[in-house]
């Protein structure tokens, strides 16, 4: 772990020490090198504090997909998204994060907690995590949250989106369960041709006696709908021939008691509805197990027995009203969800545009110094153009031409030194003949004079001079046809 917080360090807070080796020279320099230390340290608690979160949320991850345990250390992940759960955590670290809110809901829903747990499977659905599984299984338990409310509109658009995801992440199994679903509540909401449609395609996932038994049973939920009370019945026990444990049996007896109830066959519903009262402990089912009771006992005029099961109904059904209670807020939670996913969009947008056009802003004054800096420059050397020109100008004005003792390079230099003094210095730093010097400085002084009234001046011959100014180019490492260029350059101290 000190290993992951050491390297963190070092991209966090690169030349930390350099920094300060560096010698403090103004009270400022020094509150500048402690400001960065202290932002340097926070930075380096940010990484240690996402190394622990990630390091929760992978071993919550690693439980549920390899043991199939959940992680119930809700502490430890609710310290985990107060970490991530900032612009940075989650541009960096969706995936992570919204796993964290996905493993906290179920934890919540374990506890009975159930608007706490649509809270945070809500905030995991915005997240949208890049593993289309993740989304099945968040959508799926959206689902269930509106299933048990009785919100059959709700949970089927969330089914829907799960069964979506699920087809997406290539996983069979839970698509095919998906696809149960999304028939038995279309079917609910009378939308036959669809819950039929989807049906057929589930009918050719046989995975397993588990699914089958799920299949029988959506289908005779398909025609008990539909009022075809034969064919619902041959399903319906279908389905109770293929499940293995007592507990996934008392939804199938609930639906046979219910079906033979609205046959007016009440002695053939008795026996599910005693089932039920015996061994099951959802209050859905004894409400409904318990009004079966009450109608045979009421054929029979049992008073004593219908006063009891009146009772044992009443209770049965507070309780359902308490857990129906837990799940409305939960219900608002999930429909003010698909109404407005994104709540806080417009602050995120808003954002961005503000940071973009501080961007621009901060780019336009930038390329506004640089353009400022340079028609400075150009200006300042047009200006030193002019006081270079003016310089040489009030040379040739004294001097329209070279004196005689000017051939002699000694008696050039106390006549031009002051007005020449950088320029003839760095001449002399080329290791030229100091006849060589006398020529250059009269190229520069007088740029129009020809090769003859240059010979003439010092006394040499027309091709002696294009020789001699051919050599010289030669010295300085220049073509001779720049060598003017080369000495006027020198004069603005470009050279």
């Amino acid at each position: 772990m000190w290993l992951s917080y050491w390297i963190c360090a070092k991209k966090c807070v690169p030349l930390l020490t350099n920094s300060y080796l560096l010698p403090m020279k103004s009270n400022i320099g020094h509150i500048f090198n402690s400001l960065f230390f202290i932002l340097a340290l926070a930075i380096f608690s940010s990484c240690s504090a996402w190394h622990e979160a990630q390091a929760v949320i992978a071993e919550a991850d690693s439980l549920d997909q390899n043991e199939h345990v959940l992680y119930s250390d809700t502490t430890a992940l609710s310290q985990a998204i107060s970490t991530l759960d900032n612009p940075i955590g989650r541009l960096l670290y969706a995936d992570q994060l919204g796993k964290a809110y996905y493993y906290l809901g179920r934890n919540f829903s374990n506890e009975g907690a159930i608007a706490e747990a649509a809270a945070q499977y809500v905030e995991a659905d915005r997240l949208q995590i890049s593993d289309p599984l993740y989304r099945g299984r968040i959508n799926s338990c959206m689902a269930h949250i509106a299933k048990q409310n009785e919100s059959d509109s709700l949970a089927l658009v969330f089914f829907e989106r799960s069964n979506q995801a699920f087809k997406e992440s290539g996983e069979d199994w839970y698509y095919a369960h998906t696809l149960l679903d999304v028939s038995e509540y279309n079917a609910y909401l009378h939308n036959y041709h669809k819950a039929d449609s989807v049906l057929q395609i589930a009918q050719s996932y046989a995975l397993d006696s588990f699914y089958l038994a799920r299949f029988y049973e959506t289908k005779g939920l398909y025609f008990y709908e539909q009022l075809q009370y034969d064919s619902a019945l041959y399903y319906f026990h279908q389905a109770l021939h293929l499940w293995e444990y007592e507990e996934d049996k008392f939804y199938t007896y609930k639906k046979l008691m219910q079906v033979h109830l609205d046959m007016d066959d009440h002695a053939s519903a008795l026996p599910y509805a005693q089932i039920i009262v015996e061994q099951s402990a959802d209050p859905n089912d004894l409400v409904n197990a318990y009004y079966c009771l009450m109608q045979d006992a009421k054929a029979r005029g049992d008073i004593n027995k219908l006063s009891t099961y009146a009772h044992a109904r009443q209770d049965a059904n507070e309780l359902l009203m308490q857990s129906v209670g837990n799940y409305n807020g939960a219900q608002t939670l999930l429909e003010e969800h698909l109404a407005n996913p994104y709540p806080y969009r417009w602050a995120w947008i808003t954002l961005l545009c503000l940071i973009v056009a501080c961007l621009l802003l901060v780019i336009a004054i930038v390329l506004h110094r640089r353009y400022a800096t340079r028609r400075l420059q150009v200006a300042h050397h047009q200006i030193e153009d002019l006081s270079i020109s003016a310089q040489l100008s009030d040379i040739r004005a004294t001097y329209p031409r070279p004196r005689k003792q000017w051939n002699d390079y000694n008696e050039l230099k106390k006549d031009l030194e002051p007005q020449l003094h950088e320029w003839l210095s760095q001449l002399e730093t080329y290791q030229l003949s100091n006849r060589e010097n006398v020529f250059c400085t009269y190229m520069l002084l007088y740029p129009n004079a020809s090769l003859e009234d240059l010979a003439d001046w010092m006394h040499y011959s027309a091709t002696g001079v294009s020789t001699f100014k051919r050599r010289i180019a030669q010295k300085i490492g220049i073509p001779t046809r720049e060598l003017y260029h080369f000495l006027h350059e020198m004069l603005q101290g470009k050279k």
